[in-house]
């Protein structure tokens, strides 16, 4: 039994046990469900001057709207219930059966007996019929529940049973660390009511996690309900990493670009950037989650990145920016390459020359055969006449200068 209630039934004993007044003690509030029943706990106490007219005559009534409202439980039973405490005990804990749609209101209890005790309590309870169950309370109340890392967490469910004789089922989902099995238990006005708990501590992993506790009635055909709320799990920076892009040794000139990433809630609010001197001493260089260098020799080393949050720090692991010199600059690569299109470029000419020339030497070669044999055929011809045309001036020149010479009788 908890603490309050304990302290309400001694103040309502301490109080009963010198009382001179009318007093009711039952719930302000109900809430009912559609054909579901209805249980009212409720105690009373009387001035000591009625105590003896308080027996088995007194008829316990109940008056729905004001206290001179109609009566709803009494013999007329416009309502379907009875009262299950024991009126010569103070107790008039009454149970209404199915309790219907549209009777939503303020309810009195009146003690109707014989004369002088007749009375109505002024505090009434007011009950609410919903058609469908009413979701289930989490604690701590709230939509968005944010803990640090590492915080035990408790989240407690729970519902008022307003008929106990139906009772729901109750889940967690998803269920964390350790469960308590759903239990009845009673408030400090005497209402039954289930409790469940699960207790765990609070991960990265739980962040953005919605936590729901379910109600299920497997009688009269009602919707499951539920209740959720939402995880936030603040922590430092974690994970933190830095990238440099390009990768490897570059040349002079080059731009350079670091960038850090890190898994942080809330998120990272300050990046830095350090520079490792050579002797270990790390020497700030910017602020900002990226950093942009120009690729100089004076710029090369190893370089962290810190990051920071509301919460704590972290600290990359070094990077290095190396610088390759033996590599050739922007213009030196420029001018490498117009060198080495131009050496292509004489290459293939002579290659074309070459060619051509092989060509013309193979189609002179080609000609030089028949142009013998002609000259020689035409040459032998014309020194055939040529020899053949001195043969007979020759022989003429003779045969005439014989002629000459002879005797004319011998000529005739």
């Amino acid at each position: 039994m908890s603490g309050p209630k304990i302290l309400v039934i001694i103040i309502w004993i301490l109080r009963g046990a010198e009382s001179n007044t009318w007093e009711i003690k039952m719930p302000q509030n109900i809430d009912a469900i559609t054909g579901f029943c209805v249980q009212i706990p409720c105690q009373f106490e009387i001035p000591d001057s009625f105590k003896k007219s308080l027996n088995n005559s007194v008829e316990a009534i109940w008056r729905k709207t004001t206290t001179e409202g109609a009566s709803v439980l009494s013999s007329d039973l416009f309502l379907k219930g009875n009262v299950i405490g024991n009126i010569l005990n103070k107790n008039c804990t009454t149970v209404f059966r199915n309790f219907p749609a549209g009777f939503s209101d303020m309810y009195f209890f009146r003690l109707q007996g014989p004369e002088p005790l007749m009375y109505t309590f002024q505090q009434g309870v007011n009950i609410t019929v919903h058609k469908d169950v009413p979701p289930p309370i989490l604690s701590p109340h709230v939509q968005v529940l944010e803990v640090l890392e590492g915080t035990k967490l408790t989240l407690t469910c729970s519902t008022v049973i307003s008929c106990p004789l139906i009772q729901p089922l109750m889940q967690w989902n998803p269920q964390l660390g350790e469960q308590l099995t759903p239990a009845l238990q009673e408030d400090e006005f005497g209402q039954t009511m289930m409790v469940s708990s699960q207790m765990f501590n609070a991960t990265p992993l739980n962040d953005h996690l919605n936590v729901s506790c379910t109600l299920l009635y497997s009688q009269g055909a009602k919707r499951p309900v539920e209740t959720s709320v939402l995880l936030r799990v603040l922590y430092a920076p974690k994970n933190t990493i830095a990238l440099v892009s390009p990768s490897g040794p570059v040349s002079e000139g080059s731009v350079v670009i670091l960038s850090c990433h890190s898994d942080a809630n809330p998120a990272v609010r300050r990046y830095e950037w350090y520079k490792d001197s050579g002797s270990g001493k790390l020497e700030l260089q910017n602020l900002g989650q990226t950093l942009t260098i120009i690729a100089r020799s004076n710029v090369q080393g190893l370089y962290v990145c810190k990051v920071y949050n509301n919460h704590g720090t972290d600290q990359s692991r070094a990077v290095a920016v190396g610088i390759n010199s033996s590599q050739c600059s922007i213009a030196l690569y420029i001018i490498c390459g117009l060198l080495t299109l131009f050496l292509i470029l004489i290459t293939a000419v002579d290659l074309v020359k070459y060619k051509s020339l092989l060509k013309r030497l193979q189609e002179f070669e080609g000609m030089k055969g028949s142009m013998m044999y002609a000259t020689l055929h035409r040459t032998s011809d014309s020194v055939y006449n040529v020899i053949q045309t001195r043969d007979r001036t020759e022989d003429d020149y003779e045969n005439r200068n014989l002629s000459k010479h002879q005797p004319r009788s011998e000529r005739s």
